[in-house]
C-alpha cells in the first residue's frame, strides 16, 4: 500500500466514493458528465429520512421530559410533520446520490450487475458537485427567496444505533441547554409591578434571554438536523457501506419558486413511481463556487472498477477507451473477487 488504496492489485487514490452502476449507466454518466441524486421517497429504503425524523422526535422529548414544556412538544411535532408528511425539510425535499466506501463489494456487484458486468466509479469526495439546470437561473442562498438549495457533501451513513443517537445529539447540542431553553420559552413570562402612573409591564428578562438564545441557535440546528435526517439508515443495509452526497431543495409555492424548481428537477420512471431527481455535474471552471450551472463540466472521476468478469483484460480495455473518449484519463481496475457470475 502506497499513498493510495489497492483495488485488484492496482493503486488508486485513497478515500474515493465508489458509485456503482450498470453498463448503460456508466455510458450515460460519462457522456453527459452527470450523476443523479434521487428524491429520498424513491430509494430502496422505504424508511429513508423518516427513520431519522422519528429518532430526533424521541430524543427531543427524552431530553425535555423533566420540564414538561409545551414548546418541546411543538418542536417535536414540527420535526414529525416535516419528515412524515412532506411539510418542510422532509423526505420529499431530500435528494441523495449513493456510493460505497468499498471499491470491490460482491454485494454491490450483484445488486447492480446481477449476471452482467457492472462498474464502480471512484469519485473524489473533496470536490463539490453542482446542480445542473435546464436554463440559466440564479439561486440566492436564503430561505426567504423562491428556492433554497443546500448541499451537504459526501458523508458516511450511520447504521448503528449508538452512532445515530450521537449524530442526533450533536444537532440538538446546537440549541444549548435544551430543557432550560424550552422551559424558559414555554412558561408564562413573569411580570414586575409597574411604577405608579405607568400602565406598561416588563417581561421577565430570563424569558426574553431564552427566546433570543434559542432563536439564534435555530438556523444551525436545522442545518444539522437536515444532515442527520439524510444520514440515518436501517442497520439491514450495513453491507452497502454507504457514503452519500445529499442536497436539500425547498421551494416556495409561488410562480418564481415553481419555475426555478422546474428548471432543476428531472423525472424518470422507477419501480416506486415517477421519481424526481437532481442532475449533478462537476464544478464550473470559471465559477468554482457556483451551486447551480446550466453547463455540464467533467465529474471528479479518479478511477473506475470493473466487476468480476469472464471477459478478462478485454473488459478493462473497452472501459478505458470509453473513459478516454469522454476526457477521463484515470486508472481502470478489475475486481479481485473470484466470483463465477
Amino acid at each position: 500500500m502506497g499513498t493510495g488504496d489497492a483495488v485488484g492489485g492496482v493503486e488508486v487514490p485513497p478515500g474515493l466514493a465508489w458509485h456503482y452502476t450498470d453498463g448503460p449507466g456508466l455510458v450515460a454518466i460519462l457522456a453527459s458528465h452527470t450523476l443523479w441524486a434521487t428524491a429520498a421517497p424513491f430509494l430502496n429504503d422505504r424508511q429513508e429520512v423518516a427513520l431519522g425524523g422519528r429518532m430526533i422526535v424521541e430524543r427531543i422529548l427524552q431530553l425535555a421530559a423533566d420540564r414538561d414544556t409545551e414548546l418541546a412538544a411543538t418542536l417535536a411535532d414540527r420535526v414529525r410533520e416535516a419528515t412524515e408528511h412532506g411539510q418542510g425539510p422532509g423526505a420529499a425535499s431530500a435528494y441523495i446520490l449513493s456510493a460505497s466506501r468499498s471499491a470491490d463489494s460482491l454485494a454491490m456487484w450483484r445488486l447492480y450487475g446481477g449476471a452482467h458486468e457492472s462498474y464502480a466509479i471512484g469519485l473524489d469526495p473533496t470536490v463539490d458537485l453542482v446542480a445542473l439546470s435546464s436554463r440559466e437561473v440564479e439561486l440566492p442562498l436564503g430561505r426567504a427567496d423562491g428556492v433554497y438549495l443546500r448541499r451537504h457533501g459526501w458523508r458516511p451513513v450511520r447504521y448503528a444505533r449508538e452512532e445515530q443517537v450521537a449524530l442526533v445529539d450533536s444537532a440538538l447540542e446546537l440549541l444549548g441547554d435544551l430543557p432550560s431553553a424550552l422551559s424558559g420559552l414555554a412558561r408564562p413570562a413573569a411580570r414586575t409591578e409597574p411604577p405608579p402612573g405607568d400602565p406598561g409591564r416588563v417581561e421577565d428578562g430570563r424569558a426574553a434571554d431564552a427566546r433570543a438564545g434559542l432563536g439564534s441557535s435555530l438556523e444551525p440546528f436545522f442545518e444539522a438536523l437536515h444532515e442527520a435526517l439524510m444520514l440515518i439508515k436501517h442497520e439491514g443495509f450495513v453491507d452497502e457501506r454507504e457514503i452519500r452526497y445529499s442536497a436539500l431543495l425547498l421551494t416556495r409555492p409561488d410562480l418564481a419558486g415553481r419555475s426555478a424548481e422546474a428548471s432543476l428537477l428531472s423525472y424518470r420512471s422507477s419501480a416506486y413511481g415517477i421519481a424526481p431527481y437532481l442532475r449533478l455535474t462537476g464544478p464550473e471552471p470559471q465559477r468554482p463556487e457556483a451551486v447551480v450551472t446550466a453547463r455540464p463540466s467533467p465529474l471528479p472521476v479518479r478511477a473506475v472498477a470493473v466487476s468480476p468478469s469472464p471477459n478478462g483484460p478485454e473488459a478493462s480495455t473497452s472501459v478505458r477507451q470509453l473513459l478516454l473518449r469522454h476526457g477521463y484519463d484515470v486508472p481502470v481496475v478489475r475486481s479481485a473477487i473470484p466470483f463465477r457470475g
